[in-house]
């Protein structure tokens, strides 16, 4: 017995979205998106009431921005989120229920039980984009390439501890905050985006203060970073500051290893690590300018820090609205994709 003609509209894949499209990192999912060969159909441009109407570009083309509402997410496969927290919150389990994987690029679901954290370099295993839909979170920016640093040195020797500082740009507060510092810039000193005035200067303050002293940025990257490696209890200090950078992210690393580190073993094990680049010798690095534009996490200036042979010196860089962001985002796309066979 012959099987049936296969039914065009059946087996054509559900179409993809794009929650808060008109920011900085949904612009930049739907750029993406254009690239990539299992997207046949123009995503679904959603955002608040405020920005209905308004068109995109997309590919040779444009689509128009809809207000997200309960219906939204009917025949949607993959759904990129990028509108905040509260965002996040309301419509996340609304477009699962609906049968869609949400990668979610807020803090609202990172830390939830069942919900997998993923770098997908690092544990795209994680992935499932079988039936039913669920929610995928997408890591801090800051903490997506200090996992990406950590992972290969990780799987080589152990970590026993991890010590960072980040100079994060003024785009990891979206528009407001690159527009905060092109006001100031030009000599308008008033802040409101940021605690203080931004414009050549460096602040110690990313988010909330908490009652341990620290502010809610480092307490991301604490347990978020303890997340995506798999250890609950591993030892994680951050002092995250906000420099004047438009985009770019920068971190400087301590990093304890289990046992003695041999520098050119470490260097091997960076270097053969997907997406991450090394500088050539430990006076090489790369820049938030140099690397905006850029996928990849940039690492240099590797050496020993002289105290503890266990313990190598590092400085990443990463395009913070790419991989970590939008990039990092249509990766797990990618995974879901792939398993829906799409």
């Amino acid at each position: 017995m012959r099987a049936p003609p296969p039914d065009p509209k059946k087996d054509r894949p559900k179409r993809t979205a794009v929650l808060g499209a008109t920011g900085l990192v949904g612009r930049t999912m739907l750029r993406l998106l254009a690239d990539r060969p299992w997207v046949d159909q123009p995503p679904v441009a959603l955002a608040s009431s405020r920005s209905a109407g308004l068109e995109l570009p997309f590919r040779d083309g444009s689509i128009t921005c809809r207000a997200v509402g309960p219906d939204s997410f009917a025949g949607i496969g993959i759904a990129l989120f990028s509108a905040g927290g509260q965002a996040s919150r309301a419509w996340g389990p609304v477009a699962a229920e609906a049968g869609a994987w949400v990668v979610d690029n807020s803090s609202a679901w990172r830390m939830t039980d069942g919900v997998p954290l993923v770098v997908p370099e690092i544990n795209g295993r994680l992935v499932d984009g079988g039936a039913g839909g669920g929610i995928i979170a997408n890591p801090n920016c800051s903490t997506i390439q200090i996992a990406m640093a950590v992972a290969p040195l990780m799987a080589r020797f152990g970590v026993a501890e991890v010590h960072v500082t980040t100079l994060q740009s003024v785009s990891g507060a979206g528009q407001r905050g690159v527009a905060e510092l092109e006001r100031q810039a030009a000599g308008d000193g008033a802040a409101s985006v940021f605690p203080r005035t931004i414009a050549a200067n460096a602040i110690p303050a990313i988010g909330p203060g908490l009652e341990d002293g620290s502010f809610e940025e480092e307490a991301k990257v604490v347990r978020e970073l303890r997340k995506i490696l798999g250890r609950a209890s591993l030892p994680v200090t951050c002092t995250a500051t906000r420099v004047p950078v438009v985009t770019g992210h920068a971190a400087a690393l301590r990093v304890v290893c289990q046992r003695p580190v041999d520098l050119e073993d470490a260097a091997a094990a960076l270097r053969g690590w997907p997406g991450v680049e090394l500088a050539d010798g430990p006076h090489g690095y790369a820049t938030p300018r140099e690397i905006a534009g850029r996928t990849v996490c940039h690492v240099g200036r590797l050496r020993a820090d002289g105290v503890d042979p266990r313990a190598v010196l590092l400085w990443v860089v990463a395009d913070n609205l790419l991989k970590g962001a939008a990039w990092n985002a249509v990766q797990i796309a990618d995974l879901v994709a792939g398993a829906r066979g799409a």
